[in-house]
């Protein structure tokens, strides 16, 4: 039985960070040493103090890690899906016919909701 093979690591400075990166599983090596990996759902480039900053956010939880200029990130380059959906899961499908709900027996209203009491029997 073969081990799958897991995607290469690609290392690139964060100021090469792209839109291309976006749903690519990466790995950042925090101020403190620690290495964090998540799959990046989006990201914002500013200044602090001006230095540029990077804000990485995931996809998973809604938590986001600063990451300063030199700072390297290793990531897992996609494959290359041809189409519109590249990146963004399954093309979706498209129905060949219409699909309509079905026709209600008798038109609904809010009386419609109410359950008459029943009859008192004498």
């Amino acid at each position: 039985m073969t081990q799958p093979t897991m995607p290469a690591m690609d290392e690139r400075p964060i100021e090469e960070l792209a839109p291309e990166w976006i749903d690519s599983a990466v790995e950042v090596i925090t101020p403190d040493g620690s290495t964090v990996g998540f799959r990046l759902a989006r990201y914002e480039k500013t200044t602090r103090d001006g230095e540029p900053l990077w804000l990485l956010f995931s996809t998973e939880q809604p938590w986001r890690i600063e990451v300063g200029a030199g700072a390297v990130v290793r990531f897992t380059p996609r494959p290359a899906v041809p189409g519109p959906a590249a990146g963004f899961g399954p093309a979706p499908v498209v129905s060949p016919t219409p699909v309509t709900a079905p026709v209600a027996p008798t038109p609904l209203n809010p009386q419609s909701w109410v359950i008459a009491p029943p009859a008192e029997r004498r």
